[in-house]
């Protein structure tokens, strides 16, 4: 074993992702122990802002543990939550859940800016969109310094601002969604593009085309978050178009060819404006959605199929804030109606409610949970699986079942450069064990080196070890 501080990729590139449970949410499905143990409720009246915490076990809620800006996003990595204190304040805010929910640190991203996301590559690089700013900014997430900018000038509308919003990491591949807006209203088109977080240099999407291609979106307006469908390695994501018309839906992206697909689901078979969307499997996924008269419901829909598959929750208004999946297969709900708001957790696969309202001091907003990420790992591209199981092999883990630590061996046909992480039952990143360079001894008798894991359930089943090839 080397460390990686060779040359970037010399010959292959091999991504070791041991997940702790199933890959994706299917009727019935559960694993035997569940990673995440709290959410994380941001709440807002409009003028004050603040974070309540609730236990995944009881639903029992600690309202107010920390104060935040009263227009804020939130994500969690590696044992922290980062806030995105938006348009007046302009900053990232990172609250220690472990001491206390104290604020660590604040760091500003430019005065006016309107942050809109965060997504990591690792505890020293991250990402953050920007709504008024046409740079993508790099920061170091530790310390609040940044690392330079990309410019995404050349995809934005006559405006010049591209108006950049969610982010997910797929592997070495970072996806931004580009609304492109006049006013806040969609423009003709609205794009996605992808970057090399290896090179900080935007991908071609399309390289039979002259200069650097987006991705081109089927309809207008993303303002969901992307969603990952570990089953088929795809992201989708929610086109709202313009508000109040039936205009747009919910879209298929490849991380593997950059190439965005049709919907999975239109505007008109959910029943309105996409608001969020929730994946939960290929048959069985969620949205909130916005209907002629701005009532807000939470909906059932099936990928597959593309059709609804019906409502489980319509409580009138335009209410219904935002929507997450535990890993327990519960999925919460922010209603944040003034005269009575609440958080509400559901069964992902019945549908029945579980809880709520539970008070979170003021009207949830956002919720997100401990081991949650935007961070996912790459998918195995199609043309590398027969190929790949020839020249790699990983051996099942062991000692199981698993308690604290697991080892697995893995065997390389030739040099490499090996990327170890662990993932949750979604197909996101969790933790990121580090890289190193493994050498062959020649190309056929290859070599074999021993990694330990760390797991965050107590049941490892061997069969969903999976060795995935960039």
């Amino acid at each position: 074993m080397k460390p990686a501080a060779r040359p970037p990729f010399p010959i292959a590139t091999t991504v070791i992702a041991i997940c702790t449970a199933a890959l994706g949410l299917v009727p019935g499905s559960r694993p035997a122990a569940a990673a995440q143990t709290q959410a994380f409720v941001l709440t807002s009246d409009f003028t004050n802002g603040s974070l309540s915490a609730v236990d995944l076990g009881s639903h029992a809620v600690t309202p107010d543990v920390a104060t935040v800006y009263s227009d804020a996003r939130e994500r969690w990595f590696d044992g922290l939550l980062y806030v995105v204190n938006r348009f007046g304040q302009d900053n990232i805010q990172v609250i220690d859940p472990a001491v206390g929910f104290a604020t660590l640190r604040q760091f500003s991203v430019g005065n006016g800016s309107n942050p809109q996301d965060i997504a990591f590559v690792s505890a020293t690089k991250a990402y953050v969109t920007r709504l008024a700013s046409s740079r993508l900014l790099i920061v170091n997430p530790s310390t609040g310094d940044s690392l330079g900018a990309i410019s995404l000038a050349a995809f934005a509308d006559a405006d010049h601002v591209p108006e950049m919003d969610r982010m997910i990491r797929v592997g070495p591949t970072l996806f931004v969604e580009l609304q492109r807006l006049a006013n806040f209203q969609p423009t003709d088109t609205s794009l996605v593009v992808a970057i090399d977080v290896r090179t900080d240099t935007v991908l071609d999407a399309a390289p039979g085309v002259p200069g650097v291609q987006p991705i081109v979106l089927p309809g207008t307006n993303p303002t969901t978050t992307f969603e990952y469908d570990p089953r088929s390695g795809r992201l989708v994501v929610g086109c709202t178009g313009q508000y109040g018309v039936n205009d747009g839906g919910i879209a298929w992206i490849d991380p593997r060819t950059l190439a965005a697909g049709g919907y999975a689901i239109t505007e008109s078979a959910l029943g309105g404006d996409v608001l969020d969307i929730v994946w939960g499997s290929a048959t069985r996924s969620f949205a909130i959605v916005s209907d002629a008269a701005f009532n807000t419901a939470l909906v059932a829909w099936n990928p597959t199929t593309g059709l609804k598959l019906g409502t489980l929750f319509a409580p009138g208004g335009f209410v219904l804030a935002d929507a997450a999946l535990d890993d327990r297969g519960e999925l919460y709900v922010c209603d944040n109606d003034f005269a009575a708001p609440g958080l509400y957790v559901f069964s992902a696969e019945t549908g029945a409610k579980l809880a709520g309202p539970l008070g979170t001091g003021l009207p949830p907003v956002e919720v997100t949970f401990d081991r949650g990420s935007n961070v996912v790992a790459a998918p195995l591209p199609a043309s590398s699986v027969a190929s790949g199981s020839r020249a790699i092999s990983l051996a099942s883990p062991w000692p199981q079942p698993a308690r604290g630590t697991v080892r697995a061996r893995l065997s390389l046909a030739r040099e490499a450069r090996v990327d170890v992480e662990i993932l949750d039952l979604a197909g996101r990143v969790i933790r990121s064990l580090g890289s190193c360079y493994q050498d062959s001894a020649d190309g056929s008798s290859g070599s074999t080196s021993l990694y330990h894991f760390c797991t965050y359930a107590l049941w490892l089943p061997s069969d969903l070890c999976r060795v995935l090839c960039l």
